[in-house]
């Protein structure tokens, strides 16, 4: 070995060591995509499929170690197969959409409301076999569908870090995303989130408005965000996409 070779393959050696073991740096960052989910109860919440998955990529964007598909790329390739919003994608095609997408990874489940009370599921899928590799699932009275959201989030964020990126630790799901009303109990000084009666339909007209969105329908859009900020004034989501609107 020559004096040039080995001193590449000293400074190759120093820079690998340097990457502590296990470090989130040592691996390239795995691409994750969220589907819609798939309405198995009230029609009146059809469009909540677009806003669940949206309100879910928002709070797994920034973990350490994956990268979450954009919405507005999903819509792309479900309007290029003629799938438009539709959220039962299972089997052979939920895999097609995840290698268009670039995805190793699919987070996809269903929601159904009976007598008030909300069921929310989700699988991780291997995109390459479409193993399930973890399901989790909530469910609480509708007007806490917030709370539902992030608890589920929360829950998807250890997954991943678990199956996806052990290396990596994930943050506490509580303080992301949107603040909630909360009050605090005297005695234990435990938090509680207290539920709102609006929040469903708030997240409701959120996915409303991103549907009109997706189809260029602009005034409607504004009228559908305005509706959610209105049901729900903490709903940073709708504030946001308003704002764009704006510019």
């Amino acid at each position: 070995m020559n004096r040039r070779s080995f001193l590449f393959s000293a400074l190759a050696a120093s820079l690998v060591a340097a990457i502590p073991a296990g470090s989130a740096w040592a691996e390239a960052p795995e691409h994750v995509a969220v589907l819609y989910f798939e309405n198995q109860g009230n029609p009146e919440l059809e469009p909540l499929k677009v806003g669940l998955a949206q309100m879910l990529i928002t709070d797994l964007t920034g973990e350490p170690g994956i990268v979450v598909v954009e919405r507005a790329k999903l819509q792309a390739i479900l309007d290029e197969l003629e799938l438009g919003h539709s959220g039962k994608v299972e089997g052979e095609t939920a895999s097609k959409v995840g290698k268009l997408l670039g995805a190793k990874w699919l987070i996809l489940g269903s929601y159904f409301e009976l007598m008030g009370t909300l069921r929310i599921d989700a699988r991780l899928v291997r995109v390459e076999t479409g193993e399930i590799v973890a399901s989790r699932g909530v469910n609480d009275k509708a007007n806490a569908f917030m709370g539902m959201e992030k608890q589920l989030a929360g829950e998807l964020k250890a997954a991943l870090a678990q199956k996806v990126v052990p290396q990596v630790h994930t943050r506490s799901a509580a303080g992301d995303g949107a603040a909630t009303p909360a009050v605090i109990t005297q005695s234990t000084g435990e938090v509680i989130v207290a539920p709102d009666a609006q929040e469903l339909a708030a997240a409701v007209s959120f996915s409303e408005g991103l549907i009109y969105l997706d189809k260029k329908d602009v005034p409607r859009a504004r009228e559908a965000f305005e509706s959610a900020v209105a049901a729900n004034p903490n709903l940073d989501a709708a504030k946001t996409e308003l704002a764009s609107l704006e510019i």
